[in-house]
């Protein structure tokens, strides 16, 4: 019974939650359209960012409110109300409901729902439900029209646009700098050696360069970012720990001195020549040494291994350990192995050393560009007069004249004179003072220098922390003295 009745009143259900769906719908359209409109108007003001937020929250809005709508649940009980008011039967339909879902009917029950039903069948759910514009549809689609005007009005774009920030230019011209310099060398040195700590090191100072080529980041946080890659940078070169292993590496020269065979490779090691050393040790036959060169190595070794060991040095200790035992128990192929390990901790701590000469430079060179974007400028200041008054642009003047304002005047007469004589039998002595070739020769030693220097030059600039004034008074100098090109012709 229950069954019969709710199959000819599902058409009228289904007609009012769709009803209730478009009247929520219009609800959500009125408020979306409401919330996209402040949204717009905060934007084209500048005091949000431009964004698809707007449209976002209007669409949302309408669709959450219509499905709200429609999923809110409807009771059969209501529906029957509503064909019994609409349609005139007089409660029969919650009657005949209310009956259909007892256990037990007598008959007059039965009569009224079968009666109940031939009404049902006779009824339009059209009727029932009529479908009308909800009175909310206007004024949510007039406010989604004023969005469109808000949103597409000539003009309202240019002052987004105008206040769009610009990246610093000297922090910008420093991001590149570092991006050719630093980061270049740090990544062509991580390929050689096939360092993966290096390159994750190179990785993430390739990110803070990013980070600071963009437009929103000013002058502090350019400041912030080279200070967190001279922080990594730091705490790459602590984990090397090149001078605690440089001291161990010395004792180990020195307890190698003892012996005339072992000597090269203790040289090596004092020098910081470690590829030679390397090459010395593996060298090194211990049966060929003299036994009292050998009781001077072993009581040497003897010292230098306890200490390790105490201080549990790892791969050098066990080395110097084999070496030990070996030359002890003149177990010589054991002393050759201790050898070759000795000469991998050589290999390896030379590597360390020139990869932590390469970050010392990267070092100075964030130094430099710290200074350039704390001083927001680009090269050194043209300035060098002298001032009293408390300045950050310390050490940023250069000299205009770094070979003098004047060329050096020489106090001192010359004459030249042409010697004649009457040539007669008897001998005779010719002196040539300048030949061409001799200014050729000149002018290429010339050359050399110049370029063996200039090279000594950048190296110091990149290894030591000197200000920017003295940077470029040096380079001025030596483009000053330059060769000129056609030199050696003259």
């Amino acid at each position: 019974m229950v069954d019969q009745i709710t199959s000819r009143l599902s058409s009228v259900k289904f007609r009012k939650r769709m009803d209730r769906g478009f009247r929520c719908a219009s609800t959500g359209l009125l408020l979306g359209a409401m919330s996209g409109l402040i949204i717009l108007i905060l934007q084209r003001t500048n005091v949000l960012a431009d964004s698809s937020a707007p449209w976002f929250v209007l669409m949302s809005a309408t669709v959450l409110a219509f499905f709200v709508g429609i999923l809110w649940p409807t009771s059969w009980q209501s529906v029957a109300r509503l064909v019994d008011s609409a349609c005139g039967l007089k409660d029969r339909s919650v009657s005949a409901l209310d009956f259909s879902r007892r256990p037990k009917l007598d008959e007059l029950q039965t009569l009224q729902i079968q009666d109940t039903i031939q009404h049902l069948d006779t009824i339009d759910a059209k009727q029932v439900v009529r479908w009308t514009i909800p009175r909310l549809t206007i004024p949510g689609i007039l406010t989604t029209g004023l969005m469109l005007v808000v949103a597409f009005f000539p003009g309202t774009n240019n002052t987004a646009v105008a206040s769009a920030p610009e990246a610093i230019p000297v922090v910008l011209e420093q991001a590149q700098l570092l991006e050719e310099t630093m980061l270049e060398d740090l990544k062509q040195l991580a390929e050689e050696n096939k360092d993966e700590e290096l390159m994750e090191l190179a990785e993430q100072l390739e990110a803070a360069i990013e980070e600071m080529k963009q437009p929103e980041v000013d002058e502090r946080e350019a400041l912030a970012s080279l200070s967190e890659m001279q922080q990594a940078i730091t705490v790459a070169m602590e984990q090397l720990n090149v001078e605690q292993v440089d001291a161990q590496m010395k004792e180990f020269a020195q307890a190698m001195e003892a012996a005339k065979a072992t000597q090269a490779a203790s040289q090596a090691i004092e020098s910081g020549e470690y590829e030679k050393a390397a090459e010395e040790l593996e060298k090194i036959d211990a049966s060929s040494m003299e036994r009292k060169d050998r009781e001077a190595v072993t009581a040497n070794l003897a010292k230098l291994s306890k200490k390790l060991g105490e201080a549990k040095k790892g791969q050098l200790s066990q080395a110097v350990s084999e070496m030990l035992e070996g030359l002890e128990n003149e177990e010589f192929s054991k002393c050759k192995s201790g050898m070759c390990k000795a000469a991998g901790v050589c290999r390896k701590q030379g590597t360390k050393k020139s990869i932590c000469e390469c970050l010392g430079c990267q070092l100075n060179r964030l130094a430099e560009c710290k200074g350039a974007c704390q001083c927001n400028k680009s090269g050194p200041n043209e300035k060098v007069a002298k001032s009293d008054s408390p300045s950050n642009n310390w050490g940023t003047g250069k000299s205009g004249q770094p070979t003098g304002d004047e060329k050096t005047k020489l106090d001192s007469t010359r004459r030249e004179e042409n010697v004649t004589g009457i040539s007669g039998d008897g001998p005779s002595e010719r002196e040539t003072s300048t030949t061409l070739e001799a200014r050729q020769d000149a002018s290429r030693n010339y050359k050399e220098r110049y370029a063996q220097f200039k090279k000594e030059m950048e190296q110091v600039l990149d290894s030591e922390p000197l200000p920017l004034g003295h940077r470029e008074t040096a380079r001025k100098y030596f483009e000053s003295i330059r060769p000129k090109n056609g030199e050696e012709d003259k």
